[in-house]
């Protein structure tokens, strides 16, 4: 589908988002993929102070494959905040690892960096923690993160060997307040299902159609596509790039090998939060056919509004941040 952007729109005002998709509308891939749609709302009898707020533009992204659809609002950035000032927790159970968490099947593994324990909540068959020993988020440096990363590696490995019928492995690092953390201590989960999860196997289902109708590979047709437009990059067989179709505002698609590219994830990362990213969730897959992971920024951890919304609960995304920043950010 051709993006049509009103005629009589300034060119000065095209953000660089739009220039970035009147770029991809030019690729056969970005058409089997998505589609594209822009609306211009103006609103009048505004007071002085919301000015700003008076000409908007909706850009409705939707990617049919996956059956996801996000709804960018740049103007949204600008509105008012309510904030809190933050609760910090001085202690906690993950502190003191060695009284205060339960050792899980397989036993206490442990390096410099980090140490597993068991989940108390469980959400899988088997389900840990690698607890990073530093207590402060902004004390963890490279070389903890990497340390903490092959441990959760050799959890995989491990659990694997104790449950030979596990089907699906899950890697979660949700960094900072809320998402329903209930301990603030920078820790990754690591979770193993013996049945296949019914997501997955719609995700799989939906993957094995696009191969079937066009001969390639989802994710490598659109890690092609991005790097075309230099807003993505691959090292250590770990790709990553920003999502058209993000889950909340700065939204990453990661694809490869996980930990064998963990340092490149650090580095991407770091640079996320050297330019603002407070608090942000990874969700990966680890499967035999299937190695793909997300990255969701969740907002400033002081803003009341920083988790996810009603719509968001039901498929629709509503974004503020353009993924043409996060690209320029990283790459």
């Amino acid at each position: 589908m051709e993006i049509k952007l009103p005629e009589n729109l300034n060119r000065e005002r095209i953000s660089d988002f739009e220039k970035i998709l009147e770029q991809l509308s030019k690729e056969e891939i970005f058409h089997r993929i998505f589609e594209v749609k822009t609306k211009e709302i103006t609103l009048d009898n505004l007071p002085e102070k919301y000015s700003d707020f008076k000409k908007q533009k909706l850009i409705f992204v939707d990617d049919k494959i996956l059956d996801k659809v996000a709804i960018f609002n740049l103007s949204r950035k600008k509105r008012p905040q309510p904030i809190q000032e933050t609760q910090r927790q001085d202690k906690d159970p993950f502190c003191n690892y060695q009284t205060e968490t339960p050792v899980d099947e397989i036993g206490r593994l442990e390096n410099e960096s980090s140490v597993t324990a068991s989940n108390l909540s469980k959400m899988a068959d088997h389900h840990s923690l690698i607890i990073f020993k530093k207590h402060n988020f902004d004390d963890l440096n490279e070389q903890d993160f990497l340390l903490a990363m092959k441990l959760a590696q050799e959890w995989f490995k491990k659990i694997k060997n104790f449950d030979n019928q596990i089907e699906t492995k899950i890697f979660i690092w949700n960094y900072n307040f809320r998402s329903g953390a209930s301990i603030l201590h920078p820790h990754f989960q690591v979770l193993a299902y013996r049945s296949p999860l019914s997501k997955v196997n719609e995700l799989k289902e939906k993957l094995e159609n696009y191969q079937e109708n066009f001969h390639s590979n989802y994710f490598e047709d659109y890690f092609s596509l991005m790097r075309k437009i230099n807003l993505a990059r691959e090292e250590d067989k770990l790709k990553i790039w920003p999502s058209l179709t993000p889950e909340k505002e700065k939204g990453l698609i990661l694809y490869g090998n996980l930990f064998q590219g963990a340092k490149f994830l650090w580095e991407t990362l770091q640079k996320l939060i050297q330019t603002g990213t407070q608090s942000f969730n990874i969700f990966y897959l680890l499967d035999s056919d299937l190695n793909y992971g997300i990255f969701i920024d969740r907002g400033e951890v002081n803003k009341l509004n920083s988790d996810f919304g009603a719509l968001e609960i039901f498929g629709i995304k509503i974004i503020s941040s353009d993924p043409s920043e996060t690209g320029k950010i990283l790459f």
